[in-house]
């Protein structure tokens, strides 16, 4: 009895001591997260100004929460995936809060695992005006460019999208509890990412933020690929797109794009995304918040289709325009006079 005793408790003080090794080293990743997101006092500058940005995007989230509890809006879905997101978590989380999985995917590189300790202070410095730069840019306008997250990320002190993600989600009030190196194997290609995960200190729920550079040529979404057997799995699926540049629109992405669809069951998006045509009134309950009258022809983009039926339903709706910016509506008029959220139910 004796034996067993000593035996249990030198167990108990080696779990202990990993334990107290583990909540160190969470410590000290959290005091880096916090410094991205400008929350510690570690450098007034960043954190003054990423205050300014966030006092905006957080008006702008808290105009959507507020919308949506006076519409007829249920997405009870567990898992979210926002094709083309770049490091849009605001509009997602605040159209899809209660979700359990965030699945994102877009052209800049992860950027995991960072190397931030490793820099000088002047390369550090870099990592934060790279992150100050984007959330500027996604609170003057509620969404990003290419251009412009292709200009911050590629820098090789910022070496990826993963410090901008942390920052963001840690300002959305998310703790970070673990990061990981995510792939997507198919033949003769990988796909890099990695998986955060997270507690929603404000919701008190754990959640799990996956994001993946994908770059859709379009061939992609048949049996071997890699991304048809990980797309394929996921069920009680809900879709959130903006901004996508009508890429879903035309054949050239036919295969994935009815690959995503196939397991979806409530669909967020803008006029850019899936075209309405894939949603039948006998199969989905179709809403429009705000008023869409056309498309745009962006320059380098997909041409988009013609939808007189999307035209029809805004009209019949005639709802009265969004409170927020909302897409390429708000980008063609700078006002949210022709912005709309679609939004699709299965039936």
């Amino acid at each position: 009895m004796t034996k067993k005793l000593i035996i249990s408790l030198l167990f108990l003080t080696i779990h202990c001591q990993f334990q107290e090794k583990k909540t160190e080293i969470a410590f000290a990743e959290t005091n880096i997260y916090d410094e991205w997101a400008g929350l510690s006092d570690s450098d007034l500058l960043h954190k003054n100004e990423m205050e300014l940005s966030w006092k905006k995007l957080t008006n702008t989230k808290d105009l959507i929460g507020n919308y949506l509890k006076n519409k007829d809006y249920q997405p009870k879905v567990k898992t979210v995936i926002y094709p083309f997101s770049g490091i849009d978590v605001l509009n997602l989380f605040s159209f899809y809060p209660n979700a359990e999985r965030y699945i994102l995917f877009g052209l800049e590189d992860p950027g995991y695992p960072n190397q931030y300790q490793s820099l000088s202070e002047k390369e550090k410095q870099i990592v934060k005006q790279g992150i100050r730069n984007l959330s500027d840019h996604l609170a003057g306008r509620n969404y990003f460019t290419y251009r412009k997250m292709k200009e911050e990320t590629k820098k090789k002190e910022l070496n990826g999208a993963y410090p901008v993600f942390v920052a963001f989600l840690r300002r959305m009030g998310k703790e970070i509890l673990d990061s990981k190196e995510e792939t997507i194997v198919g033949k003769g290609v990988t796909y890099k990412g990695f998986t955060i995960s997270l507690y929603d200190t404000k919701l008190q729920k754990q959640e799990s933020l996956s994001y993946f550079k994908i770059f859709l040529i379009g061939n992609e979404g048949n049996p071997g690929d890699g991304l048809y057997e990980y797309f394929s799995d996921l069920k009680n699926v809900g879709i959130f797109t903006k901004s996508a540049e009508y890429l879903f629109h035309g054949e050239k992405r036919k295969v994935f794009r009815d690959l995503l669809l196939k397991n979806a069951e409530f669909v967020v998006q803008d006029e850019s995304g899936f075209p309405i045509r894939f949603f039948p009134e006998e199969s989905w309950k179709r809403q429009v918040f705000g008023r869409y009258e056309k498309s745009w022809n962006l320059s380098g983009a997909v041409t988009p289709e013609t939808q007189p039926e999307l035209k029809t339903l805004s009209e019949v709706t005639n709802d009265a325009p969004l409170p927020f910016p909302f897409g390429y509506g708000y980008l063609g008029t700078k006002d949210n006079r022709q912005s709309a959220v679609l939004v699709f139910s299965k039936k």
